[in-house]
């Protein structure tokens, strides 16, 4: 289990007990050579489904495209980058779900035949490299938006040498998640871990990242992607 704990970056550790970190650890090791790898997990929050599949640019936009095919939204999540070997990089991520068109804060999980369609498809949408798309975005902000309503900072303080924290307040709807996971990429930065959080129906979401080729990045560089992100934002629309 310290085995575990070891892959995976330090904010987790402080994020779960025991108990959770060996649930996690078995499930982890059942993904074995599969693409992709999919459980129903009983949280102490709720029903959750962990994902599992080898780390690439884009994974969780291609996350919240399979989850769409099968009517399912994210509410709220948890996903984290653990590193497996050299140059291995596995992604783990634990998602509370709902229903699209049903009120959030209502959780829901994907069903016994649910569950392999979605596996297959996000295998499908990773293994189709046409799949990774740069995200839509829009040449300006809507008047009626302000910074007092959608925020999209850079933290002073990092989490650690080489990356950055990203924090997006914003109205919350279904399409937020994959428009920041989709800009991250499209700007060559890979999430290493990240949290979800809807609060009466405002996103409260922090991305840990760094450049996929490692390398410091110019505040000129930081304050391009807070645009590039304000801009992809539904929100913002």
């Amino acid at each position: 289990m310290n085995a575990f704990v070891a892959t995976m970056p330090a904010v987790y550790d402080r994020l779960y007990g025991p108990g959770e970190v060996a649930e996690h650890a078995a499930i982890v090791a059942r993904r074995g050579a599969s693409l992709v790898h999919a459980e129903r997990w009983l949280s102490p929050q709720g029903p959750q489904l962990c994902v599992v599949a080898e780390d690439r640019p884009g994974l969780l936009a291609l996350v919240t495209d399979a989850l769409l095919a099968q009517g399912m939204g994210v509410q709220a999540a948890r996903a984290f980058c653990r590193v497996v070997g050299k140059d291995r990089l596995e992604a783990v991520d634990f998602l509370q779900l709902h229903s699209l068109g049903s009120p959030k804060g209502a959780l829901a999980q994907l069903d016994d035949e649910a569950l392999p369609a979605f596996v297959r498809a996000l295998s499908e949408l990773i293994s189709d490299h046409a799949a990774e798309r740069a995200p839509e975005s829009t040449a300006a902000w809507s008047s009626s938006q302000s910074s007092a309503v959608t925020r999209v900072y850079f933290e002073r303080e990092p989490p650690s040498e080489g990356r950055y924290l990203l924090v997006v307040e914003s109205a919350d709807s279904d399409g937020l998640l994959h428009a920041v996971s989709s800009t991250l990429h499209a700007h060559a930065l890979r999430i290493m871990a990240c949290e979800i959080r809807t609060i009466d129906g405002r996103a409260h979401d922090r991305f840990e990242v760094e450049p996929v080729a490692p390398r410091f990045l110019k505040d000129s560089e930081l304050c391009d992607v807070q645009l590039a992100v304000l801009e992809a934002l539904p929100a913002s629309r």
